[in-house]
């Protein structure tokens, strides 16, 4: 469902205005169904590059009314004026950077990379344009005769790079997903076998326990197949072996996962204690056995788990390709993390001195009932600030993926503050019941605002 706008110019140039920007002096890229405009690409542009360029087209007609032509590394022609597209890294922009200037009549659109190209048109369309996109298939596109810009000068880097919600809105409409700057998949760029909890998966029970049981966890006086012995040298070389069979096997992916199973039955063998005791965690032995691994791999990514017994950060320091992933799911969801899970947030602050290299996994639904009342929308801006705060440069909000209470709002929402999590919340809320509710929006807001009183 597109949802068109078919107001005056005039009320479009005001709400520009209101963003206190200068109406005087900008350019007009339609004026009356016509341009003066192309859509400049650089020689050997991307297939990607090309794709970010026609959705732009795409988005300028369907408000103007003029298809606007793309070309590719042609030079400036006499009474035409350009929209130049480029998506590199250099010395003045970073690789997830997005920059947006008008200068002499032109428009520069700009990203660090080709994903960030195309955030940034994302970026250009809603922000100096009013387009929204709610959900798959409903969408919000002002129709105008003219299209106006005022003067721009925008640079923006998210603190947040790698952006996921665990919602199929996304992972099943990927370019719903482009358009929010989310990821397809809850683990992007990991080995599909290697992305949580994988240490029975390097040695399995049924292959070592029974010849080997050193190998596994001490508990007491027994050999459990729990978790594995992390000081026993063996150990290192088998676990290093199939790391590096995994990477061999997808050589086109870049993070895999040593971490612990989904159990709290650590060793407490006497090497195992020692390093803990004297790491001051149980994560001590964890990320010096995860740093051996890393330091055979530089180029790649080896993630790990902070997480129950290994949540507490320790002493050592992880190496700059070792990704912490903390858990956040011991937490109260009914007020901010600072607010009701202290541990958690100062474990965060914790690892957050140790490295710039976190991932947050982070919990937003109910998952004792999807469809009941779950007042929480108000600790999502908080939580987000705590983690971005302390170096969390990825963040997978895990949501009920499937359908659920607020579905739509809470996807769209959670990903717009991970882009920026400055975002007003209200403004974000009553801009989505407003958009995608229509006449039903402001019962739909005032719904949100009981339950959460």
């Amino acid at each position: 469902m597109k949802i068109i706008l078919n107001h005056s110019r005039i009320l479009v140039l005001l709400a520009w205005c209101l963003l206190s920007f200068s109406c005087n002096n900008g350019i007009e890229l339609v004026d009356g169904g016509k341009s003066d405009y192309r859509i400049v690409l650089g020689k050997g542009a991307s297939e990607h590059q090309y794709k970010t360029a026609e959705e732009l087209q795409f988005y300028l007609y369907d408000i103007g009314g003029e298809r606007i032509n793309i070309v590719e590394g042609e030079p400036q022609v006499e009474g035409k004026y350009s929209i130049f597209l480029t998506g590199e890294s250099g010395k003045d922009l970073g690789e997830h950077e997005i920059y947006i200037k008008t200068l002499n009549k032109n428009l520069y659109i700009s990203g660090g990379s080709d994903k960030a190209l195309r955030n940034a048109v994302y970026e250009f369309l809603e922000r100096f344009l009013g387009c929204r996109w709610y959900a798959p298939g409903v969408e919000k596109v002002p129709s105008v005769k003219t299209v106006q810009l005022p003067n721009i000068d925008y640079r923006y880097t998210p603190d947040i790079t790698t952006r996921t919600v665990h919602s199929r809105l996304f992972y099943d409409n990927h370019d719903f997903a482009d358009k929010q700057k989310v990821t397809y998949e809850s683990f992007p760029d990991y080995v599909p076998q290697a992305r949580v909890h994988t240490f029975h998966r390097f040695m399995p029970e049924d292959k070592f326990y029974k010849t080997n049981p050193e190998f596994y966890a001490l508990r007491g006086d027994k050999r459990l197949p729990t978790q594995l012995c992390l000081t026993n040298p063996e150990v290192l070389a088998i676990v290093k072996d199939s790391v590096a069979s995994l990477f061999a096997r997808y050589p086109g992916k870049n993070v895999l996962s040593v971490s612990q199973d989904d159990n709290q039955q650590h060793c407490q063998c006497e090497n195992c204690s020692a390093i803990d005791t004297e790491e001051g965690s149980a994560s001590g032995t964890m990320i010096r056995f995860v740093n051996e691994i890393a330091n055979y791999f530089p180029e790649k990514t080896i993630s790990t788990l902070a997480y129950q017994y290994t949540r507490r950060p320790c002493k050592t320091k992880p190496l700059e390709n070792v990704l912490i992933t903390l858990c956040s799911i011991e937490c109260d969801r009914s007020a901010p993390i600072a607010e009701k899970c202290t541990e958690f947030a100062d474990d965060l602050r914790g690892w957050g001195k140790l490295t710039d290299n976190i991932r947050i996994w982070d919990y937003t639904t109910q998952f004792t009932n999807f469809l009941a009342p779950f007042p929480n929308l108000n600790t999502l801006r908080p939580n987000i600030h705590l983690f971005r705060d302390n170096n969390a440069q990825c963040v997978f909000e895990q949501h009920s993926n499937h359908p659920s209470e607020l579905f739509e709002l809470r996807s769209y929402v959670t990903a717009q503050l991970l882009w920026n999590p400055d975002r007003e919340l209200e403004e974000l809320i009553t801009d989505f019941t407003d958009g995608y509710y229509g006449e039903a929006g402001v019962y739909i807001k005032k719904y949100i605002d009981k339950i959460h009183s």
